[in-house]
């Protein structure tokens, strides 16, 4: 990939999207990418702040600003949280949905949630309701910031 003059990575699309080689190339392959603060957390997880409230787990090493990268289709909604201590919970407002085939993409203010459409139909979502969006932290990859 080449932008602004700059190789960004080279590669097949399934390396783009299973090693983003920076922020830059996990975003173009459609992942979300938070911006934060990685250190240190509990039985060797590496822990990310994305803001003072909000804090999330990794699998993967990093300290200090970082970007945090996960796939809509890896995020998964509930109404409320599942009491399940593998799972990264992050709670928001719904701000769109849009249909796309048999799933619905759900845009949070802070990411995109990929479901099938008839998740989105049983939890009979609508825009402005809150939903709890929730990934594994072996699916939250992290990346040096830009």
């Amino acid at each position: 990939m080449l932008v602004d003059g700059r190789l960004r990575q080279l590669g097949a699309p399934a390396e783009l999207l299973g090693s983003p080689a920076d922020p830059f190339v996990a975003e173009f392959a459609g992942a979300n990418v938070l911006d934060g603060i990685a250190d240190a957390g509990p039985d060797g997880l590496t822990r990310f702040h994305l803001d003072a409230e909000r804090v999330v787990y990794s699998t993967d090493e990093a300290r200090g600003r970082a970007a945090l990268v996960v796939y809509p289709w890896d995020v998964s909604l509930a109404r409320v949280a599942a009491d399940d201590s593998a799972l990264n919970h992050l709670r928001g407002e719904i701000v769109s949905l849009v249909q796309v085939g048999n799933r619905v993409r759900v845009r949070l203010p802070f990411l995109t949630a990929e479901i099938t459409a008839a998740s989105a139909e049983r939890l009979a979502l609508r825009p402005g309701e809150p939903v709890v969006a929730s990934f594994k932290a072996t699916q939250a990859r992290l990346l040096p910031a830009d």
